[in-house]
């Protein structure tokens, strides 16, 4: 039996059927990891005789038994986390406790394998860090996996593991899924705990989900981990029945809008972004859903990549503090890359009236955002990314070209950050020359379920899990 072709729901039966023992399932994941990585740098921490131990013990009964499981950015008592940064590598930062989304995976039965490589302090669409180097595309090793989860990404494409932790706070999950062609759902905001070591009131764009080869992975996965915690004042209403069950479920008529333009529409998507959004919604159509080009004034406008560019500095201004307080010393030149730093010091000129307008400028584009789902549309479809993946490095500059590959690129996904509407990235399109662009369905708050059984119409319409890359384990 091959285990690399097996999602998480199969390995895991495998285990508790008696048919392959915990130890054996991530046995051969750590094998895959060996074989593969090397030409992909997506593991940046590995852990695998602390996973073995894990292994060997692990209760066969648990939803995810043996299943190997590799995070990004959630805590792990003891673990080493760098956050992709070379000054948090110099202060050998550990984990004190171990967040509550790790806990619930772990209690589910998952076997943490290691951690991914990610952007310094996760603050771009790409991965390339000074301090692990550039992750690679398992689909073409000359481009990115997209970031900020891009060594998640590149690990799942290359069927390394069945699924991966990953992140969004600005599309983190949607462009690498919409890289490697791969299934995510950016969770709705409280859907899913991020504490103890963060809280959904304190960073509101950000959300902890995973990058998933099949919607049913992901669905399963996320009845893990979802639900109220205790020590956070934010929660998303408990979900009518498991997630797990939307799989299948009867999705009715939609009414679906279609946007084929950027935010601002400074730059225009590239040809193969267009294929991929109009392939999707002759999909749909065929599938008996009302189609219709329509979308939310804000979607179209640039207030979105506004509004993300005055408070992801503010974000990494709370990844700073962390820092500055073992060093005793204020960040400076030569203790991050470029970008962060100039992140770092635009939010250290902000006052607090500053704070306070982007907080109620927020809750403005909020509440006409949703106007749109209460006027009658279900779902907003769009391409995941504006473009296939880029060539690593090609986003590195500073000039125009660079900045409006970079914009192409990423523009697509903030929108459902700042609102904390549920996103997914689907991964129906392959381009002529063999790279993944996803599409993304944009669903009313708190609606994962309706992203679920959409999203698995169109995955029984349109199958993807058995694609490989040219990389793969």
């Amino acid at each position: 039996m091959d285990l690399a072709k097996l999602d998480a729901v199969a390995s895991a039966e495998l285990v508790r059927t008696g048919q392959a023992s915990a130890l054996e399932i991530v046995d051969a994941a750590i094998a895959r990891i060996e074989a593969a990585d090397g030409s992909l740098n997506a593991i940046v921490h590995r852990r695998f005789d602390e996973a073995r131990r894990e292994a060997s013990c692990v209760d066969v009964a648990a939803p995810f038994a043996g299943t190997p499981m590799l995070l990004k950015d959630v805590d792990l008592a003891g673990d080493p986390f760098f956050n992709g940064s070379e000054v948090f590598a110099r202060l050998n930062t550990r984990l004190a406790a171990t967040d509550r989304f790790t806990e619930r995976l772990q209690q589910a039965g998952c076997v943490i394998l290691g951690r991914t490589n990610i952007p310094e302090f996760t603050s771009a669409p790409v991965t390339e860090s000074k301090l692990h180097g550039p992750c690679r595309n398992p689909w073409d090793p000359t481009r990115t996996p997209g970031g900020s989860s891009g060594g998640a990404a590149a690990a799942v494409a290359a069927r390394m593991t069945p699924a991966a932790q990953s992140s969004d706070g600005g599309g983190s999950s949607r462009i690498p899924a919409s890289a490697t062609g791969l299934f995510t759902i950016k969770p709705g905001r409280g859907r899913v705990p991020l504490g103890p070591s963060g809280a959904s009131w304190v960073d509101i764009t950000s959300a902890k989900g995973f990058l998933t080869r099949t919607v049913r992975d992901f669905a399963a996965l996320l009845d893990v981990v979802a639900g109220a915690d205790p020590l956070e004042t934010l929660a998303a209403p408990a979900p009518l029945r498991p997630f797990a069950r939307e799989v299948g479920a009867p999705v009715g008529k939609l009414r679906i809008g279609v946007a084929r333009t950027p935010p601002g529409a400074d730059c225009l998507l590239d040809p193969d972004a267009l294929a991929a959004v109009d392939q999707a919604a002759a999909l749909l159509a065929d599938l008996g859903h009302e189609v219709e080009d329509a979308a939310p004034e804000t979607f179209l406008s640039d207030e979105s990549r506004a509004i993300l560019n005055a408070y992801w500095p503010m974000k990494v201004a709370m990844r700073a503090v962390a820092a500055e307080r073992a060093l005793g010393r204020p960040l400076a030149e030569g203790d991050l890359e470029p970008l962060t730093l100039a992140m770092l010091r635009y939010a250290r000129k902000r006052s607090m009236a500053d704070v306070a307008a982007l907080l109620l400028q927020i809750r403005d584009f909020s509440t006409r955002s949703l106007a749109w789902w209460r006027s009658g549309f279900d779902i907003l479809l769009t391409p995941s990314t504006g473009s296939v993946p880029p060539r690593i490095g090609a986003l590195a500059g500073r000039d125009e070209p660079a900045k409006l590959a970079g914009y192409r690129w990423a523009s697509l996904a903030p929108f459902a950050n700042i609102t904390g509407q549920p996103a997914a990235s689907v991964p129906l399109y392959w381009s002529p020359e063999g790279l993944p662009l996803g599409v993304q369905l944009v669903a009313d708050v708190w609606r994962e379920d309706l992203l679920l059984r959409l999203s698995a119409q169109l995955e029984a319409a349109r199958p993807w899990a058995e694609r490989t890359p040219p990389i793969h384990a």
